[in-house]
């Protein structure tokens, strides 16, 4: 079988950069520049068949109060961040959990440094998985300082997150494999 971190796919998510706050665009953007926005710049962790934001996505996260709704018809700088964090932890997680998550870190740390250190841990533990020598994300602070629950939170969020990701990938190259005629031996399963 071949190594996940040799695919395609591996090395889009190795070139990945998710802006940093000061990067996303300072003008106010309205639905068809945030969604274009967003599919261009979160299109590697995605596979060619996943949607990864639509203009309802977008709506429903305002409906359901985890994204506040656009001033005028335009989405801030702000909305731009939440729904990046959306859109990668929606791998794994539900919306009830990424509004916790979210609103767990902008209580504790402005959303700015809250959302580049989410960018930073997220990229890391990408990195991490899908190297030339894989390794696990980051480990835990677990410290007694101000902000170390929620930074933990942030780094177990983005490895899961990694993990997720890691299976999707090895699941695709299963059955890329498989219909190919590759490695079809039989399996067995524990004893």
């Amino acid at each position: 079988m071949k190594d996940v971190s040799a695919t395609p796919y591996a090395q889009r998510l190795l070139e990945l950069h998710l802006p940093r706050y000061g990067e996303i665009p300072r003008i106010d953007l309205y639905m068809d520049q945030l969604v274009g926005f967003l599919e261009e710049t979160l299109a590697p962790l995605y596979q060619p068949d996943e949607k990864i934001i639509t203009r309802s996505m977008v709506n429903n996260y305002v409906k359901q109060g985890v994204l506040a709704a656009a001033t005028g018809k335009k989405y801030t700088r702000a909305h731009v961040a939440y729904l990046v964090v959306i859109c990668t932890l929606k791998q794994t997680f539900s919306l009830s959990e990424i509004d916790l998550l979210i609103r767990r870190q902008i209580a504790t740390f402005d959303t700015g440094v809250a959302y580049d250190y989410y960018c930073d841990a997220f990229e890391a533990a990408v990195r991490a998985l899908f190297g030339a020598r894989p390794a696990s994300p980051q480990g835990l602070a677990s410290g007694d300082a101000p902000g170390d629950f929620e930074r933990d939170l942030v780094l177990a969020s983005t490895a899961a997150v990694a993990y997720t990701l890691h299976i999707k990938a090895s699941v695709a190259l299963i059955q890329e494999e498989s219909a190919a005629g590759i490695g079809s031996q039989d399996v067995a399963g524990p004893a």
